[in-house]
């Protein structure tokens, strides 16, 4: 058994922690850049505008934020402010995470038709995992180290109670969300909307599980202060992978010509969904600045279909 807190072993396991860094870095500059062009048509007018289009974006500037403070902090950039480095990297790290847990809380306010106890405890559950974002960057300390000529972080032990907090509150929005779906009906999961949301849940779920747990481990383990801290950026960079993919696969199945998106079978409720091409040619795309509002939903937006022929008095669906 090696002595995780020996000198030669802290320098190889900073050293692991750098080059992982660098790793996601790449990997979260790659994805920004190669799906800017979908966010870019929506400013532009050339996709559907979406007020949740702003959540989606700043998760994903949030992430670029985080691994460039970083970036600056482990090479060498400055040796004096280690510590402010690091808790603006960790604060925008939180934001990117939250952001992306709030895109699932918005599903499942949807698939539940706000109800009010379903909601207050989707909202506590994200409010409770921020509160404990909010109190580790407040207890974060950080130093320069020699071997690896840049900061690293110290004293982790409060990363525990907040990688605990991020994997229990993903676990009850991920529950809530596939409940949500399931209840419709017992083959609602092979029809329409319902698939491509239970689909994508048990994606998250996936990928939540694979990488939260070992940062949990991790900082239960308490080996030394780099091996706290190496499951975070993966944390990071695959959560918020996910959402963005689940956003864009959501919305792009919503927007296509023609569809009729169902929760389920006969008397189950539908959500109809114009033409593209009709919607564009009878009412102007509404961009970030403009008051124009489609016919497909009541004023606001906010509503993507409307009611079908088959569908419950009074409901509409609300997608992201």
């Amino acid at each position: 058994m090696p002595d995780w807190k020996s000198p030669s072993e802290l320098t190889r396991d900073s050293l692991l922690l750098v080059k992982l860094l660098h790793a996601c870095l790449g990997w979260a500059i790659w994805e920004y850049v190669s799906h800017f062009h979908y966010e870019w048509d929506v400013y532009r007018g050339n996709r559907r505008y979406r007020w949740t289009i702003w959540v989606y974006t700043s998760c994903r500037l949030a992430m670029l934020s985080t691994f460039t403070f970083h970036a600056i902090a482990i090479n060498g950039g400055t040796w004096r402010h280690c510590t402010t480095l690091f808790m603006a990297g960790m604060a925008s790290a939180y934001v990117a995470i939250s952001l992306a847990s709030l895109l699932i809380v918005l599903r499942i306010t949807a698939v539940w038709e706000k109800k009010p106890v379903v909601v207050t405890v989707s909202y506590i559950a994200w409010l409770t995992c921020l509160a404990l974002n909010v109190y580790n960057v407040t207890t974060l300390r950080a130093a320069y180290d020699g071997s690896s000529r840049g900061c690293l972080p110290y004293d982790t032990k409060s990363f525990v109670f907040n990688s605990i907090g991020i994997l229990a509150s993903d676990t009850v929005l991920l529950v809530l969300m596939l409940a949500g779906i399931l209840r419709v009906r017992r083959n609602a999961v092979k029809n329409g909307i319902s698939r491509v949301l239970y689909r994508q849940g048990v994606v998250w779920l996936i990928v939540a599980i694979l990488v939260e747990v070992p940062a949990v481990a991790f900082a239960l383990l308490e080996l030394n202060d780099p091996l706290t801290v190496m499951f975070q950026p993966v944390e990071l960079v695959s959560l918020v992978i996910c959402a963005g993919h689940m956003y864009r696969g959501l919305l792009e199945y919503v927007y296509k010509p023609d569809t009729n998106l169902s929760l389920g079978n006969g008397n189950s409720t539908h959500l109809l969904v114009r033409s593209a091409n009709t919607a564009m040619s009878s009412n102007p795309v509404s961009g970030p600045g403009s008051s124009t509002q489609s016919s497909a939903g009541p004023p606001g937006g906010d509503v993507m279909g409307t009611k079908g022929s088959n569908a419950a008095p009074g409901y509409t669906m609300q997608v992201l």
